[in-house]
């Protein structure tokens, strides 16, 4: 038997040797077939970051009242907003338009009316536009918005190191239509950052490290906290687990602190002119049909803030507070929050890095909105009389 397996490997062996094109698509073949292989295990074991199927899943149970608990928020964010949005029962009074400055942002900070927190991570201009569709595709537009405008909202795309906004871009596409802009360029649009990662070697490794290891799954609750899963809730915000509560600690916070602000401090935002017109668009498309729009300004750790005020960053972000004042002018805007935490009351206590805020800080924001709705309804109500 023996013989004869040498004989068969030899006879495959020389008819290479004799079609050596043969041998280069056999090889060709099986590091496709490895890729695949790959890509499918990454599909299966991060299906909230690639799998289309899971994602539309896990948006239609969250807008029709349900949670989900999660590994952690390395998800694609942009698609369960559209789903959740989509399956909503009904219209909410005001919701927040913003990146995951927002993420802990719970309804219940305005428990007197109905608030969607419609945030995505890491949004850009383009995510203005591409939320405010899917709002309005899905017939939920709310009186009440809230947009937040923050230090990297106009970063051209050239500038930008990152691909989470590219999920949304079909939404950012059908509205740019709306308002008569010329959409990016497909070829600057394609998702192929993120379909390199999915074939990623390491991805895959560390993805069957936190599956081996985890004490949960990914599942539906009813529970609102987890011990070792990030919730997302009905609301569009998110509960940390207790293992991640355990490991911000203020002195972890006040470490990211500083070292985002050494790396920023010398480099400026960036402010694509493309951008703020679009904005300037969505903003007079939004006020011509009612919506009332109240822009927001989400205030960094005290920290950060205290290192960058004196740098280079410092001018880029009073540009971006400028196009914020005059666009707030031209339409009768009013504007909430601040990028300086002390001008809302956020102390370095209220935060896990140099961004990312508690609900007490996000609470103050909320109570200046609630204010302001507040004073709104009262002039409303004079006028009336």
């Amino acid at each position: 038997m023996s013989v004869e397996l040498v004989d068969e490997r030899g006879r495959i062996s020389q008819h290479l040797e004799e079609r050596p094109g043969a041998y280069f698509t056999l090889l060709a073949a099986l590091f496709v077939i490895g890729l695949l292989g790959i890509r499918v295990a990454n599909f299966e074991l991060a299906p909230l970051l690639y799998d289309r199927a899971e994602i539309t899943k896990v948006g239609a149970l969250l807008g029709g009242g349900r949670s989900y608990a999660t590994y952690d928020l390395n998800v694609e964010m942009r698609g369960i907003r559209r789903e959740s949005i989509r399956h909503l029962d009904r219209t909410p009074d005001a919701a927040i338009l913003g990146a995951s400055h927002w993420q802990e942002g719970h309804a219940e900070l305005a428990p007197d009316m109905d608030l969607y927190n419609a945030h995505v991570h890491r949004d850009y201009y383009e995510d203005i536009l591409a939320v405010s569709e899917m709002l309005l595709e899905a017939g939920r537009m709310p009186r009440q918005l809230i947009i937040t405008i923050r230090d990297n909202t106009f970063t051209p795309i050239d500038d930008r190191t990152d691909y989470l906004w590219l999920p949304a871009i079909p939404d950012y596409r059908r509205m740019a239509r709306r308002l008569g802009i010329e959409p990016h360029p497909i070829y600057k649009t394609q998702p192929t950052p993120q379909w390199r990662q999915s074939l990623s070697l390491p991805l895959l490794n560390a993805n069957i490290e936190r599956w081996w290891s985890a004490p949960s799954q990914p599942h539906t609750t009813a529970a609102r906290r987890h011990p070792t899963l990030d919730v997302l809730l009905p609301d569009g915000s998110i509960e940390w687990s207790d293992s991640h509560r355990a490991a911000f600690t203020v002195e972890a916070a006040a470490y990211k602190a500083l070292e985002f602000a050494h790396q920023r401090q010398n480099d400026p935002p960036k402010i694509d002119p493309d951008g703020v017109y679009a904005v300037d668009r969505m903003l007079d498309f939004l006020t011509s049909r009612g919506v009332k729009v109240v822009l927001a300004h989400p205030p960094f750790n005290p920290i950060y803030f205290d290192v960058v005020r004196d740098a280079p960053y410092m001018e880029g972000l009073e540009r971006v507070m400028a196009i914020t004042r005059d666009v707030a002018a031209k339409y009768d805007l009013d504007i909430i929050g601040s990028f300086d935490p002390a001008d809302v009351g956020c102390t370095i206590d209220m935060y896990i890095d140099a961004e990312h805020s508690n609900p007490q800080c996000l609470g103050k924001i909320i109570d200046e909105f609630i204010e302001l709705d507040r004073v709104s309804r009262w002039r409303t109500s004079e006028t009336r009389q």
